[in-house]
């Protein structure tokens, strides 16, 4: 169980309170179609009873026309023999249909004997009577087995019309049988499919609560990672702004050096030894300007990778957003899903109805921040952007900053040359100061430059920061809502 992903469990979750209302259905179909059956063969008995009882009407009516006839041989009580005699036989033979209990189609074939038997008695005395014999009919009515037959068939039809009660009050008991354990099985399958849900749905929201803590803990515990990151990008900026603004300071102190040395040369070779000192105390500075400038492209690449870093890492955040506000729709339509189920359910899913509602509203409210953390990371991932940008500018100007130290460091070079060789004469010594002064100029321009895209790129590691600080202050906010 521990091993199912999340959509397995709310699939697993959904599937066997399901299949618990596949079973409420069925076992509703068999017993209902079992309560018809019991209610058609109800119904049978209760027709046959009927028809029974039109059978003993019948044979009364026969009975009491056939007297009639023999005593006052009127047409009116011979229409009403022949009429009971109709009712009599077609009663009998829809009884004869009805009927499949064998011990029933016995008494049944007794009672068409004992009929026969009366009916010919009974032609017999009206023959008589039709013959002009009216005193032999009486006679033979009085001294006759009329009633003897009668009794004999009122006898046989009241047995078979007993077991015909006695099979319908089985037939009731079943049905009540039937319809009470229809009514238990279906409540204990639905309180069991309630009680599993309410487990499931219990253990699923855990296991998804477990899942969006890890979540949370893990985007966290980055966004301190990349605040660290970004705090020590802050302060090595900081540095190489200190570091720049020295440089500047030095290159405008050897221009003034440069300009000083100009004006000297034109007075003595003394002009031209203090040239020569100058020149040999900017070579060393040029130097420590081309190291400086060396670790400070160093440093530049290395505030470049981190920046690079930063940006995967947020990409990674917003991957991370993206996968909860997949999960968050996942569960939405899953719990429209159950809504839709438990409204086909009817009363039994109202309880359902109301946790996939609830279940709902936590996705959209889950879908909502993941939506919010992903235009927060959008934000960070393009100021980090920028800052790449600057940063890979910034280490572009450096490079032509060791250019131009290099071309200084070159141009010192030969003002030493020229000053310890004495061989040129203090014009050339101030022409070549003078190229050495718009040098340094140069320089002072380009450190500037510098200068200010270290400050950009330190405003932009501040917006990173802030970008940083807002999504750990959402990664709290998912937590605490977890």
């Amino acid at each position: 169980m521990n091993n199912l992903n999340l959509r397995k469990r709310i699939l697993l979750g959904y599937l066997v309170p399901l299949l618990l209302m596949v079973l409420v259905c069925a076992t509703v179909v068999w017993n209902t179609q079992r309560l018809n059956e019991l209610s058609i063969g109800l119904e049978l008995a209760h027709e046959i009873n009927s028809d029974l009882q039109d059978i003993q009407l019948a044979i009364a009516q026969m009975q009491r026309t056939n007297r009639s006839i023999v005593l006052v041989n009127d047409d009116r009580s011979r229409k009403d023999f022949e009429n009971a005699r109709m009712l009599f036989n077609e009663k009998m033979e829809v009884v004869r249909k009805q009927v499949k209990d064998p011990r029933q189609q016995d008494r049944l074939k007794q009672i068409v004997a004992s009929s026969a038997r009366l009916l010919d008695v009974m032609a017999n005395q009206q023959g008589l009577v039709s013959a002009g014999k009216t005193p032999a009919a009486v006679e033979l009515y009085r001294s006759g087995p009329n009633v003897a037959l009668g009794e004999e068939l009122d006898k046989l039809v009241d047995e078979f019309q007993q077991h015909e009660s006695d099979i319908l009050k089985s037939r009731q008991l079943a049905q009540t049988q039937a319809s009470d354990s229809l009514v238990s099985t279906v409540l204990a399958l639905t309180a069991a499919a309630v009680v599993l849900g309410l487990v499931l749905g219990w253990w699923i929201a855990s296991r998804i609560s477990h899942a969006l803590v890890e979540a949370v803990a893990g985007m966290s515990t980055s966004s301190a990672e990349i605040a660290a990151t970004v705090d020590e990008h802050e302060r090595v900026v900081t540095q190489q702004a200190a570091a720049m603004t020295e440089t500047t300071t030095t290159v405008d102190e050897l221009g003034a050096s440069a300009r000083q040395s100009a004006a000297q040369a034109e007075s003595a070779s003394d002009a031209a030894k203090q040239a020569h000192q100058a020149t040999q105390e900017g070579i060393a500075l040029a130097n420590q300007a081309s190291v400086s400038m060396t670790k400070m492209k160093q440093q530049v690449s290395l505030v470049t990778d981190h920046i690079r870093k930063l940006s995967e890492q947020v990409g990674q955040i917003g991957d991370i957003a993206k996968v909860v506000g997949e999960l968050a729709g996942e569960t939405n339509m899953l719990a429209l899903n159950a809504a839709v189920e438990a409204a086909h359910a009817g009363e039994h899913g109202k309880g359902f109805a109301v946790v996939a509602t609830e279940v709902r509203k936590l996705a959209d409210q889950s879908k909502k921040s993941a939506e919010r953390a992903h235009a927060l990371v959008t934000e960070i991932q393009k100021a980090t952007d920028s800052a790449v940008l600057v940063t890979e500018g910034g280490s572009r100007t450096t490079d032509e900053v060791v250019a131009i130290i290099n071309k200084t460091v070159a141009s010192f070079t030969t003002i030493s040359n020229t000053a310890s060789s004495v061989a040129v004469n203090a014009q050339q010594v101030l022409l070549n100061s003078r190229q050495q002064a718009a040098a340094l100029g140069q320089v002072t321009d380009a450190m500037r430059s510098l200068a200010a895209g270290s400050v950009q790129m330190a405003a932009g590691t501040s917006q990173t920061k802030q970008g940083v600080q807002k999504l750990n202050s959402v990664a709290l906010g998912l937590k605490a809502m977890v």
